[in-house]
């Protein structure tokens, strides 16, 4: 049986196309073991103690989060929503006063000036202005010693009700079709 022109040349190039499919296979598992190695040589440059305490940070800023969540998705109920932010509040509290967070500390006073504007906010439709105060003046501290420029009660407030919203933002209302 006699081949034509065709058939061999399409041999030679399926033969091609096999032999670069092998060939890439073998050249992207070894890129991919290059990279993971360089990857690990670039993260083992941290000691077990560096690793630790930067997995501690990390932690800590999970828990930060955590609370805030708790908070958010207590809004709408009152009494639950007060609670949520006292212990919000007392967390944050706990986690300013602890030595190995301090690398972490200006987002945990950022985080509780907004506690203290949102517990103030929450006691004033309550009418405790007094306490409201307590924690307004609380924040503004707070809010002074991170640097802020405007640290006034009406702008904390703005500041705290855009937090709030963004992470609840309220439903859209859908327009009426014609």
């Amino acid at each position: 049986m006699k081949r034509g022109p065709i058939a061999v040349w399409f041999s030679v190039a399926l033969t091609i196309f096999v032999l670069g499919i092998w060939a890439g296979s073998k050249l992207g598992a070894e890129f991919a073991v290059y990279q993971c190695r360089r990857q690990q040589q670039e993260q083992g440059t941290l000691s077990a103690a560096e690793r630790a305490h930067l997995n501690l940070l990390f932690s800590e800023l999970d828990s930060i989060q955590t609370l805030h969540i708790y908070v958010v998705s207590t809004r709408h109920d009152k009494k639950l929503n007060k609670t949520c932010l006292l212990n919000e509040i007392s967390g944050l509290e706990d986690l300013e006063h602890k030595t190995g967070a301090q690398q972490i500390r200006p987002a945990v006073d950022l985080d509780l000036g907004l506690a203290y504007v949102d517990a103030s906010m929450a006691e004033q439709q309550d009418n405790n202005e007094k306490l409201a105060a307590g924690y307004m003046k609380s924040a503004q501290s707070l809010f002074q010693s991170l640097g802020w420029h405007d640290y006034s009660e009406e702008t904390l407030r703005h500041v705290a009700r855009a937090e709030l919203d963004w992470w609840n933002p309220e439903p859209q209302k859908e327009e009426p079709r014609k």
